[in-house]
């Protein structure tokens, strides 16, 4: 059987619950952004044939501890590593990506990178490019290049930059987000109603640092009241599970803080698992926004949308696969959806598909790499797995009145408590009792008896070393000088 191990915080087919999903590491299950999970969980399926084990690393290989463990281990009990990735060719990610690179160079067996993407300033110079980006992105590159055929990003920018940094159009395959193709070819997006109502359902994805954002979540979701945001960083579902606030919050219109309307609505849903989140949109009419992912999610489950780009990765993608996106400089900060809506061609996203999803099954058979998608290689049984897998649903925030958020609140305060032992483990606001003897501790009375036996133990002890003394003196006087 090949073994395959794969870049991901998870198997999709495992279930954790939002406590779990958060507390599995500092940065969560997804690493810090679950959008990952919807092109990990993709390249899962993908790659789950009948005859393969596919194991998720945890991305313990991007981490600054037990390298040559897990560079020994990778080497031994593995056939082939694989990773999804996304916008990794990126100023805050390259720590990691040269931790990635020195693993992969002491990697013995064929390593294969789907679908990483640049993310810089939209219309950047490759010229202006600073050195030490330069260096690690080449560094790791290369890396790859000498164990793979050829390496997958996400669009024609990204290519252009590895491009200029040295790397050909026979090494760099554009193949964009694998997210995309873990069921095959999708179909077309059909516009569920002819005009936007008041009461429609959508979901809007934003990203806090991007200019003027606060306006646009602020206009839509008080225009349309039966609209929700869907965060995606772990720190938002820090703040929805346990109420916990940024150490800042700069700009109080934004929706990462307690007092925040949408919060305290429950206007706000976050996804641990991508087959949650995919039924989700599914009942949406529209969703937009900043997110690239956010909006990947819809078009996996159907729904029109519109990504309101603001840098090249999300220009790129959105170009390749034929989501309707408007540059969001380009637009009023509070731009009504439903003018998004109006506007967009959602046609050419149909004509993309057959194309895009024939280059990404190339990609991989270029690499060796067998697929569900081939010819008597399907796993019917994956599949089934994933239906009966009981994953939790949505997360609610800790206002929640409902049924479901008061359920979620009970698991969280089960969670908490952990019961009695949890309780009496816990150091936080513990309380000493002022007469109590500590726990593990035993009564005056109990103590005194115990002396008691060891005083008794320690004369018995004296006796017999008398009696011993006694004797010696009487066999031998000389030993005390001729004295008795």
């Amino acid at each position: 059987m090949t073994r395959i191990l794969i870049r991901a915080g998870k198997s999709p087919l495992q279930v954790l619950s939002h406590e779990q999903s958060l507390a599995s590491s500092r940065l969560g299950i997804f690493g810090s952004n679950s959008g990952n999970m919807l092109f990990y969980s993709a390249v899962f399926r993908v790659l789950s044939v009948p005859d393969a084990e596919v194991v998720a690393n945890s991305y313990v290989h991007e981490r600054p501890v037990n390298l040559s463990t897990y560079v020994r281990r990778t080497n031994e009990e593995f056939d082939r590593f694989v990773l999804p990735m996304a916008n990794s060719y990126r100023d805050t990610f390259l720590p990691h990506l040269e931790r990635l690179a020195k693993v992969i160079e002491r990697l013995k067996i064929p390593v294969t990178v789907v679908g990483i993407g640049a993310q810089l300033p939209y219309g950047t110079d490759f010229d202006s490019l600073p050195d030490d980006y330069k260096k690690i992105v080449t560094r790791f590159t290369r890396a790859v290049l000498n164990r793979s055929a050829s390496i997958g990003v996400r669009g024609e920018y990204t290519a252009r930059m590895l491009k200029y940094l040295g790397f050909g159009d026979e090494h760099v395959r554009v193949i964009g987000c694998p997210s995309m193709f873990g069921n095959g070819p999708l179909g077309p997006l059909v516009r569920k109603v002819d005009r936007l109502s008041y009461d429609s359902p959508m979901a809007i994805s934003y990203t806090p640092k991007v200019k003027g954002v606060d306006l646009l979540v602020e206009a839509n979701t008080n225009r349309y009241p039966n609209s929700v945001i869907v965060p995606q960083q772990h720190q938002r579902l820090a703040l929805m599970l346990w109420g916990e606030n940024p150490a800042s919050i700069p700009n109080k219109r934004m929706p990462i803080h307690t007092d925040h309307p949408l919060y305290e609505n429950d206007r706000m849903r976050f996804f641990v698992d991508t087959s949650t989140w995919v039924e989700f949109m599914a009942q949406q009419h529209f969703t937009f926004g900043t997110r690239i992912h956010g909006n990947v999610a819809g078009v996996l489950a159907g729904t029109p949308a519109v990504v309101l780009a603001h840098d090249s990765r999300t220009v790129e993608l959105a170009e390749y696969h034929g989501i309707p996106y408007r540059l969001y400089a380009d637009l009023p900060a509070d731009v009504d959806a439903q003018q998004l809506y109006a506007e967009a061609d959602f046609d050419t996203f149909g004509r993309r598909q057959a194309e895009t999803f024939d280059t990404y099954v190339r990609f991989l058979e270029h690499n060796d790499l067998e697929h569900v998608f081939q010819p008597g290689k399907a796993n019917p049984a994956y599949d089934k797995a994933l239906a009966a897998a009981n994953f939790p649903g949505p997360v609610h925030t800790l206002m929640a009145s409902d049924t479901v958020g008061r359920r979620q609140v009970m698991s969280r305060l089960r969670w908490l408590r952990q019961g009695h032992d949890g309780d009496l483990k816990r150091p936080a606001y513990a309380f000493k009792p002022p007469f109590r003897e500590p726990r593990g501790t035993k009564s005056l009375e109990e103590r005194v008896t115990q002396l008691e036996k060891e005083l008794k133990l320690q004369q018995e002890s004296m006796a017999t070393w008398r009696g011993r003394m006694g004797r010696v003196l009487r066999i031998n006087p000389l030993s005390t000088g001729g004295r008795r």
